[in-house]
């Protein structure tokens, strides 16, 4: 598998090495195409669910971390993907039934800038979310993390039940209304997948 030149520096990371397993195989195929085409997109994280993936995260687009490292994970050493990895913990949501992504899959943001997507590559971008949700045949929960992300959601095929909460991000997380909805939503999906 090829690993684009701009991921060059992930190669240390162990889980490289775990992008061709069988339940990461169609997604890397999917992302390779998007790289062929220019797009600089990071790799989902093979400790995740793949395409055996029950619940599907979908954030606004990859920060610098995820840019940093070359993964959409929420091993990702900043505030959100903590969080992420704390609510999801606390809901029970076990790593082989869920998988993190992004509504833009491609960075806007760089290592040095964190930058949002415009509502319009929001728009833009909805067929390739709907190219990566078609890949994930056992799909019963997509959640929409944040407003940014929700934009999407009515330029979407979704065939499963659909939920939507907070950005895990500190200025949503930190406010405890806010996080006791995203830690409500993620105890429903948790529900949801495991009937």
């Amino acid at each position: 598998m090829l690993i684009g030149e701009h991921w060059k520096f992930s190669m240390n990371d162990s889980r490289v090495g775990h992008l061709a397993v069988p339940h990461m195989h169609p997604l890397m195929v999917l992302v390779e195409l998007w790289r062929s085409q220019g797009l600089d997109v990071p790799n989902p994280d093979p400790n995740d669910g793949g395409v055996k993936a029950k619940a599907l995260f979908l954030l606004e687009s990859p920060g610098p971390k995820a840019v940093g490292t070359g993964f959409i994970s929420r091993d990702n050493p900043d505030p959100s993907a903590k969080n992420m990895g704390d609510a999801l913990a606390i809901s029970g949501i076990a790593r082989a039934s869920s998988l993190l992504w992004n509504i833009v899959p491609y960075c806007v943001s760089t290592i040095g800038r964190n930058k949002n997507a415009s509502a319009a590559q929001i728009r833009a971008a909805a067929g390739y979310t709907q190219e990566f949700i078609n890949l994930l045949p056992d799909l019963r929960a997509v959640v929409f993390c944040g407003r940014r992300a929700q934009i999407a959601r009515p330029h979407l095929k979704i065939d499963c039940e659909v939920f939507e909460t907070f950005h895990p991000g500190a200025m949503a997380y930190n406010h405890q209304r806010c996080k006791d909805h995203m830690h409500a939503t993620f105890t429903a999906v948790s529900r949801q997948i495991s009937n």
